[in-house]
C-alpha cells in the first residue's frame, strides 16, 4: 500500500483514495496556496503577468483550474496584491466558478511575505505553494507531490522538497 510518510500519525486523516500505480492511501487534507501578488516588472507590461490573457482566460485561471479540478485539493488560498482582492474575486474566482478558493488574502512586500501570509491561513495537512503566473501545473504534478509527501515545484526542473 502506498502512503506518504507520517500519514498514519496525523490527526487530519481522511478517506481512502486510490494511489497512482495501484494500492490505496489515506487522504490527508490539502491546501493549495496560489501566489498572485507579483507585479511582473521584468515583463515590461502594464498588466501583471498573472492577469495577462492566454487563450481568452487570465494566466492565473489555469493554475486555479488545476487545483480546483484535483480531487486531492480540499481548499485554495489565493494570495494577491494589495487592492486586487475584489478584482480577483469577481473577475477570476466567481467568473470561472473556483469554489475551492476559500480565502483571498493580501500578499506581502516580497514573495516570502506572501507565502507566510498564506501559511498563516492554512489548516493541518499538506500545503502546496504555487506561483499563479505559471499556468502549466496539472493533476500529475499535484498527485506526484502528494504521493511523496512533499510539495512539487517546477522551476527549470522538477524538485521534491520535504519540510518538517
Amino acid at each position: 500500500m502506498l502512503k506518504p510518510k507520517n500519514v498514519i500519525d496525523r490527526e487530519d486523516k481522511g478517506e481512502i483514495v486510490e494511489a497512482e500505480g495501484g494500492g490505496t492511501m489515506t487522504k490527508v487534507y490539502c491546501t493549495a496556496i496560489v501566489l498572485a501578488a507579483g507585479s511582473g516588472k521584468r515583463m515590461g507590461t502594464k498588466v501583471h503577468k498573472q492577469y495577462l490573457q492566454l487563450c481568452e482566460k487570465p494566466v492565473l485561471a489555469y493554475s486555479l483550474q488545476a487545483f480546483q479540478q484535483s480531487d486531492l485539493i480540499d481548499e485554495i488560498i489565493l494570495v494577491v496584491g494589495k487592492g486586487e482582492e475584489e478584482f480577483c474575486r469577481t473577475e477570476i474566482v466567481e467568473k470561472y466558478g473556483f469554489f475551492k478558493v476559500q480565502k483571498i488574502i493580501c500578499g506581502g512586500e516580497q514573495r516570502y511575505h506572501s507565502v507566510w501570509n498564506g501559511l498563516k491561513e492554512t489548516k493541518a495537512g499538506y500545503v502546496y505553494i504555487h506561483d499563479g503566473a505559471r499556468p502549466f501545473v496539472n493533476e500529475n504534478i499535484i498527485r506526484r507531490g502528494y504521493e511523496c509527501g512533499a510539495g512539487t515545484c517546477l522551476r527549470g526542473r522538477d524538485a521534491c522538497k520535504r519540510y518538517s
